[in-house]
């Protein structure tokens, strides 16, 4: 839970220099590159988060390999992580950042479970209903699960639509027992 937090002040930070910089999707682009190179460099990422490394030392890491391909507010955001010890939550803090973007942006995202694939259309219609709803752009996580015998489940932030063939039958079920002969 700590860490949520923590991903979430940095994370607003950064989106409030990016806001008044105008060059929040530079700073999601760059910082995902910074991200990306950690994650998928075990040795960067242990002496990142080693207790037994000096800071100084991290920051001339840093300094080195992200100079010349990201803004120095990123920098800087990765040298006050550095100082703070919470090298840790990069990662973390570039999907804080991207939730606050996103918001910024009025774009949400809806989860679809879906029996069969969705077609081009199917998905237009779907993300063009929860626009309606909702007034923001919706964009959609679609996943197949071969269990459900037709229909979709579809969360989208605190609600969750079940038009699967066994929810309706379950409510029939149910309507059924509630009928006396």
């Amino acid at each position: 839970m700590m860490n949520a937090a923590v991903a979430k002040r940095y994370g607003q930070a950064l989106l409030q220099i990016g806001q008044e910089k105008d060059c929040i999707d530079r700073f999601q682009d760059e910082l995902k590159a910074v991200v990306d190179t950690i994650e998928n460099n075990a040795a960067l990422k242990e002496i990142l988060i080693s207790q037994t490394v000096g800071s100084d030392k991290k920051k001339e890491i840093v300094k080195q390999l992200f100079a010349n391909q990201a803004d120095q507010n990123i920098i800087n955001l990765l040298y006050v992580v550095i100082d703070k010890n919470r090298e840790a939550f990069i990662a973390d803090i570039y999907d804080a950042f991207c939730a606050y973007a996103d918001e910024v942006r009025n774009i949400a995202y809806a989860d679809v479970v879906s029996a069969y694939p969705l077609t081009e259309e199917q998905a237009t219609a779907l993300s063009a209903q929860l626009a309606n709803v909702s007034g923001k752009t919706v964009k959609l996580n679609v996943s197949v699960d071969e269990s459900l015998l037709a229909g979709m489940i579809v969360r989208f932030g605190d609600k969750v639509y079940d038009g699967t063939v066994g929810a309706r039958l379950a409510g029939m079920k149910n309507k059924l027992q509630e009928v006396q002969f």
